[in-house]
C-alpha cells in the first residue's frame, strides 16, 4: 500500500506516476500491507511531543533501501533526492525535503529506545505467515561470523576496539567481531528469526533463542548436537535433523554418516543468505558498536532478504 507524507498530490507529483518504475519497489509497496509497520512506528511518537518531522514509514522505508544496496546513511540521503522510484517507495513527494543522516540516526535511536530493535522482523513475517509464505514444515539453523566495526585491540589494551564484539577462531584464522545466529523456513528460505551475538559465542547457544519450537523438523550443522538437544526436540514433537558427531573413540555408523550427508545438503541452504548478505548487501562486517546497534542491523538486514524472496515469489 503506497504511503505518501502528503496525499494531496501537487503538479510536480503526478509528473512521478510516468517515470519509470522500479519494479521491486512497486511489488513491494502492493503486496506488502504498510499499515500495521506504520502504526508500531507511530507508537514510537507520544502525542505530547507534537507531529514528527518526517513519517516514521518514510524513515523505516528509507533504512530498507539503506540494507539491500548496503548504502550508508549520506549515501541513502543522496540517492532517495535522485532517483524518483525511490523517492515515490518512501512515500516522498517532489515538494518533500528528504531527511538526512542526523533523522536516520535519531530513527535507530528511537527504535533501540522502544524495544523494535528485535522485533521489525516479526511484523514483516506475520503477514509473510498469512500470505501462507513461511510454513513451519522444516526450519534450517546456522551462524555466520561478522568481522566489527573496529580492529581487535592490541593484548592489554582495554580502551580499544569494541567493548561488546568478542574473539574466535575459525579455519585457524582468528575473527574479531560478532556472530549472526538465523533460524529459516527451508520451504521458501525466509528467515523466521535472528539474533546476534559476540563471536566468541558457541554457535549452540545460538538455538534456543532463534528455534520457534512450533515446526515440524529442525536442521542443523554438528556444532549444534547434543543429547539433550536431542531430547528437547522429541518432547515437543520435533523430528530431530541435526547432523550427528562422533562420540571421542567411537566412530559413526555408515546409516548415520548417510543421514548426515543427506541432511547436509538440506542444511547448506541457509548459506545463500549469508552469501547475500556478504556479497550483495555488503554485510562482511557490522557497522557500528555496541551489541543493541548491531542487533538492529541485523534485523534490517532480515526485513531486507525477505522482502526480496517475497518479491520473488509473488512473480510466481
Amino acid at each position: 500500500m503506497h504511503t505518501t507524507t502528503n496525499p494531496q498530490m501537487g503538479l510536480l507529483d503526478s509528473l512521478m506516476t510516468t517515470t519509470p518504475a522500479n519494479d521491486f519497489l512497486q511489488r513491494l509497496d502492493t503486496v506488502l500491507d504498510w499499515k500495521p509497520m506504520e502504526a508500531a512506528l507511530q507508537a514510537m511518537y507520544p502525542a505530547a511531543t507534537g507531529r514528527p518531522p518526517c513519517p516514521p514509514l518514510a524513515l523505516f522505508k528509507m533504512s530498507l533501501l539503506q540494507h539491500c544496496y548496503g548504502l550508508s546513511d549520506p549515501q541513502c540521503e543522496e540517492l532517495v533526492a535522485d532517483r524518483l522510484s525511490w523517492r515515490r517507495f518512501v512515500g516522498l513527494g517532489l515538494q518533500d525535503a528528504v531527511p538526512d543522516e542526523t533523522t536516520l540516526v535519531r530513527f535507530r535511536q528511537r527504535l533501540r529506545q522502544h524495544g523494535l530493535h528485535e522485533q521489525l522482523l516479526g511484523l514483516v513475517n506475520r503477514q509473510l505467515e498469512q500470505k501462507g509464505l513461511i510454513l513451519k514444515t522444516c526450519t534450517l539453523v546456522d551462524a555466520t561470523l561478522l568481522q566489527a566495526a573496529r580492529r581487535a585491540p592490541a593484548k592489554g589494551d582495554k580502551t580499544g576496539g569494541d567493548g561488546e564484539a568478542g574473539f574466535t577462531a575459525k579455519a585457524g584464522q582468528a575473527h574479531y567481531g560478532y556472530k549472526a545466529h538465523a533460524a529459516v523456513d527451508q520451504t521458501h528460505t525466509l528467515i523466521r528469526a535472528v539474533t546476534l551475538t559476540s563471536a566468541n559465542v558457541h554457535d549452540s547457544r545460538g538455538f534456543d533463542t532463534v528455534v520457534r519450537g512450533d515446526e515440524k523438523m529442525v536442521v542443523a550443522d554438528k556444532a549444534y548436537w547434543s543429547r539433550a538437544r536431542s531430547q528437547w526436540c522429541g518432547e515437543h514433537g520435533i523430528a530431530d535433523g541435526i547432523l550427528r558427531k562422533a562420540v571421542r573413540g567411537e566412530k559413526l555408523p555408515a546409516s548415520t554418516l548417510r543421514a548426515n550427508r543427506l541432511l547436509s545438503a538440506i542444511r547448506s541452504q541457509i548459506e545463500k543468505i549469508f552469501c547475500w548478505w556478504k556479497r550483495t548487501a555488503g554485510y562482511r562486517r557490522v557497522r557500528y558498536l555496541g551489541l543493541a546497534r548491531n542487533r538492529l542491523e541485523l534485523e534490517f538486514k532480515s526485513i531486507a532478504w525477505n522482502l526480496k524472496r517475497l518479491s520473488t515469489l509473488s512473480k510466481a
